[in-house]
């Protein structure tokens, strides 16, 4: 009995479904104009890449008196060659050990450097003459 119950629930059931769609449409249904933006990619400019930055070589200023370390290297021996002393070059480049350099370390080497830096005083040529008035700030 369950069995017959249930084929005839099933079939009331599929036509009342069936009444329950949609009609279909008389003609096409309206849509939304499709919009295709294609941005090209950008043209490479092999010129610009970072390697090609990379592989030039561009100098770069030395300061007067920068000397880096070279293999077989002594600050002994440095210091002879550039007149200075091994306490000037360990004073110079807060070391405390002159057995600790190592190849590629900058090092400052004071005697090439020409001159410290001196200010200038204002002498008779640059001082301000007696009778010359005063300037004043005046405020707003």
């Amino acid at each position: 009995m369950k069995y017959v119950l249930s084929h005839l629930v099933l079939a009331l059931a599929v036509p009342i479904l069936a009444a329950c769609t949609p009609a279909a449409p008389a003609g096409p249904r309206p849509t939304a104009p499709t919009i295709l933006e294609i941005t090209p990619a950008p043209t490479q400019d092999i010129d610009a890449t970072a390697t090609v930055y990379a592989g030039r070589l561009i100098p770069t200023p030395t300061p007067a008196g920068l000397y880096v370390i070279q293999q077989g290297d002594t600050l002994g021996a440095l210091a002879e060659e550039f007149g200075s002393s091994v306490e000037e070059l360990l004073a110079a480049n807060g070391l405390t050990d002159p057995n600790a350099i190592q190849v590629g370390q900058p090092l400052l080497i004071p005697s090439l450097i020409s001159q410290t830096l001196v200010l200038a005083t204002p002498s008779a040529s640059t001082a301000i003459p007696a009778g010359s008035p005063t300037p004043t700030f005046a405020t707003p």
